[in-house]
């Protein structure tokens, strides 16, 4: 069963997700025609409960890797793991920046472009949230070696 502090990780995640979801749909008319006729692969963001569903997809499952890594590892393996996470989610904040800002994604409505920041928040928010997380740790099996009745007997 769940703790309460996972059901507020994955709640906070939910509003973020539904936000993000909401702000990515309120694409300009130009962005819009782009998404329609050009870049049909994104035509999942023109529909906010779409957005939506990608977003916290990608939000749970950044909080399974790192609840599976954090119960099975050592706490420097999962420090070195979640850091990779962090750098990765600033590299892609600071190429998100520079997409909205240098690109033709400029021409975008600002609330899109809030919805793009907005996921990378969740994202940090979930690796933050790790490092102060206490994850009950894989209970180990112990083996323990049996003594057999033959080496009691003297060697002759």
């Amino acid at each position: 069963m769940l703790k309460n502090k996972w059901i507020v990780l994955v709640l906070i995640q939910v509003i973020i997700s539904l936000v993000s979801g909401i702000l990515l749909s309120k694409m300009s008319l130009i962005g819009k025609i782009g998404v329609s006729t050009v870049y049909t692969e994104y035509g999942f963001m023109k529909t906010w409960y779409k957005g939506f569903a990608a977003v916290l997809i990608i939000q749970l499952l950044l909080i399974a890797v790192l609840w599976i890594v954090k119960r099975i590892t050592t706490y420097k393996n999962f420090s070195l793991v979640n850091l990779i996470l962090i750098i990765l989610g600033l590299l892609g904040l600071i190429y998100t920046f520079y997409d909205f800002t240098s690109t033709s994604h400029k021409y975008m409505n600002s609330q899109f472009h809030a919805g793009g920041y907005l996921f990378w928040a969740g994202w940090f928010i979930t690796c933050l949230y790790f490092f102060f997380a206490r994850v009950k740790p894989r209970p180990r099996v112990v083996v323990e070696p049996t003594v057999s009745s033959d080496t009691n007997t003297p060697n002759l």
